[in-house]
């Protein structure tokens, strides 16, 4: 059996949650929990049975998909699961807190005052407090806000409160006050942080933590800054696939490159893709220009060329013709190429103009790359699926059937019959046997537009394999 968690809201299930819903032959859940996850829902081959008494689910079928409003290891369900029984967390409201706040979910303590008696909410929420823990509180109607603030302040805890309402909706609402001035509830939907966690917390509106490739001026970290609307909170990565793995746990967001204009993609990525349960969001396109940086101003001293394999593939007209006695190696990005040449001599780095005053080094050369039409497409990664904009890309990738003649044919014929443009397709082995691929292919439109729902439907049936990477709006090139 399958507990899934559907999340805290519509719109909140993880790219795991929308697979096993998916491919479910029968669901159970509350009302609510098959309401919100209706979406992902096959009606022509999933049974759905509402359930009231959640406690006795250890009695279903063994194939049976159990749904969750919430985290089922938060909400306490986990405990009515069998040994073996699978239990896949849904993005509970408490996480959606703790990514808006920047507090490490870590540092956090949950109650439950929902339907429980208020004084045992009361008691728990003061022990924790006193364990050094920030309380993450669900209330419920009876839950008044300024008396709970009093009864703290007369037992010496004065600590910020946060209010939370309607998180993951467009009419969210963060607001931080303090037990002495706590914020306004206008919500009924609502929920409370307290504690010093968020004392740091500026305002309550804050910046997402956003992983990319390190150290400081990477061109990873200039499509981050790109994207982001304010100035973000950014924690750097040496490996791409380290990323990937990290949105949703430790980051919020990652930003990733996925595809050059000169060199086509980057493997890692798309194997990165495949492996982890992320959902692309959003693409920037981000035009590449590199220089040649060093600390000496004399380029006629420089021994050893160092970047990242890209950079150096891309400006392999410009090395030959200046450089081409010169020892080239490589490393881990362009930024960690700028930062080794700053503590040595003879040592110069390919790298953005802008990595120069990070480092201390001289731009030796400008635009070194073949082509000034050179650019690199990013994806933004994230846990949450993009909502609609009538302007948009869906990637997915595609296990074909074997010693089946023509099955590449048909695939493409089914998006030709739809008039759905492919803006890219693209073949990369399986690692499984010679000759064995996936087909990772991007065409315009929305998963939740009816013509594209059916496209996926007729491609569930006639592949081994497809899963959808994410739908996001199209970047203008």
């Amino acid at each position: 059996m399958k507990i899934v968690g559907v999340g805290a809201g519509r719109n909140l299930l993880t790219a795991e949650a929308m697979d096993t819903i998916k491919n479910a032959a029968v669901i159970y859940g509350s009302k609510r929990a098959i309401e919100l996850a209706k979406e992902h829902i096959r009606s022509d081959q999933c049974e759905c049975h509402e359930i009231k008494d959640y406690s006795r689910i250890s009695e279903l079928p063994d194939h049976a998909v159990v749904l969750s409003t919430g985290d089922p290891m938060l909400s306490g369900l986990g405990r009515f699961a069998k040994p073996g029984d699978t239990i896949m967390p849904g993005i509970s409201s408490m996480q959606i807190a703790c990514a808006r706040l920047g507090v490490e979910e870590t540092k956090i303590a949950a109650v439950t005052a929902h339907a429980r008696d208020i004084d045992y909410a009361k008691a728990t929420i003061v022990r924790e407090l006193k364990l050094g823990k920030t309380v993450f509180v669900l209330p419920d109607p009876r839950f008044n806000l300024r008396d709970i603030a009093k009864f703290l302040l007369d037992r010496g805890f004065s600590v910020p409160v946060a209010v939370c309402e309607q998180l993951a909706y467009p009419d969210e609402r963060i607001v931080i006050g303090t037990t002495e001035k706590p914020p306004d509830v206008r919500s009924g939907n609502f929920s409370l942080m307290i504690g010093d966690a968020i004392r740091d917390v500026d305002g309550g509106a804050s910046l997402p933590m956003i992983g990319v490739l390190g150290p400081e001026g990477t061109f990873s970290e200039h499509a981050a800054k790109r994207w982001a609307e304010k100035r973000p909170k950014l924690k750097y990565y040496d490996d791409i696939s380290e990323i990937v793995s990290s949105v949703g746990k430790t980051i919020d967001f990652g930003v990733v490159p996925i595809e050059n204009s000169l060199e086509g993609s980057i493997g890692i990525t798309l194997d990165a893709l495949l492996k982890y349960h992320v959902t692309i969001i959003d693409e920037i396109t981000l035009p590449i220009r590199h220089c040649l940086l060093a600390r000496s101003e004399d380029a006629g001293n420089i021994e050893t060329i160092v970047s990242h394999p890209q950079p150096i593939a891309q400006c392999r007209r410009f090395l030959r013709e200046h450089f081409s006695d010169v020892d080239i190696q490589v490393a881990a990005s362009t930024a960690h190429a700028a930062k080794l040449a700053s503590t040595q001599d003879g040592v110069a780095a390919i790298a953005h103009a802008e990595t120069a005053p990070k480092y201390g080094l001289n731009i030796l050369f400008e635009d070194i790359q073949e082509t000034n039409g050179n650019q690199t497409r990013f994806i933004v990664l994230g846990t949450m699926a993009s909502q609609p904009t009538g302007h948009d890309k869906t990637s997915i990738v595609v296990d074909l059937r074997k010693d089946r003649p023509g099955a590449l044919h048909e695939l493409l014929g089914e998006f030709a019959s739809r008039g759905m443009n492919l803006t890219k397709i693209e073949s990369r082995p399986t690692r499984k046997a010679l000759g064995d691929y996936l087909f990772y292919i991007d065409f315009q439109g929305h998963i939740q537009d009816e013509g594209v729902r059916d496209l996926m439907e007729v491609i569930e049936r006639t592949t081994a394999m497809v899963k959808v990477l994410g739908s996001y709006p199209e970047a203008e090139t």
